[in-house]
């Protein structure tokens, strides 16, 4: 349980430096930013997911970080592809502490082992998913000006939804209360 309360704080955290930073609290939102912020979430599941991959306890958790990581390399490049092809700098908002908060989860994922890692890492995946789905569709898509970048992030968003719903399959298999 010490875990799942640490974990909760640390995600949060993680969240509150990539969401609630002061540009966006303050409806600054420009592409930059917003690809900045997309670009730091998939780095945030990608190293995740490359923890679950070697750490998991359970292949599903094994695998489920495995297809995590894959994806989010996938949607990161697409995201750097377009920004490259805008001639957009990505900018991350003023304030960010998205990197540090990553340190934090990453080190809670660490100390964690067996079976107590499977249920920390999936906690973080439930959290960390829902929240960014709920960032896309409240705060990032509303804000985006192009188009094409707004197109891009429409047509990832299922992914992090599919995401969502493996993670918390892999959970209810493995008897983690969510």
């Amino acid at each position: 349980m010490r875990y799942h309360r640490l974990l909760v704080i640390v995600s949060m955290a993680a969240l509150n430096g990539l969401w609630s930073c002061g540009a966006i609290a303050g409806g600054t939102l420009d592409d930059a930013t917003i690809f900045a912020i997309f670009d730091q979430a998939n780095a945030v599941d990608i190293y995740t997911g490359r923890l679950g991959a070697k750490y998991g306890h359970t292949e599903e958790v094994r695998a489920l970080g495995k297809m995590v990581a894959t994806d989010h390399v996938a949607v990161q490049q697409m995201g750097r592809d377009l920004a490259k092809k805008l001639h957009i700098f990505p900018t991350p908002p003023d304030g960010d502490t998205s990197v540090a908060d990553q340190a934090k989860t990453v080190s809670s994922l660490q100390s964690a082992i067996g079976p107590e890692f499977d249920r920390v890492y999936l906690q973080h995946e439930i959290v960390f998913h829902q929240s960014v789905i709920d960032a896309i569709k409240k705060t990032l898509l509303p804000a985006i000006q192009n188009s094409e970048f707004a197109g891009l992030v429409k047509n990832v968003l299922p992914g992090f939804e599919h995401h969502l719903a493996a993670t918390k399959a892999v959970a209810a298999k493995i008897g983690l209360d969510q």
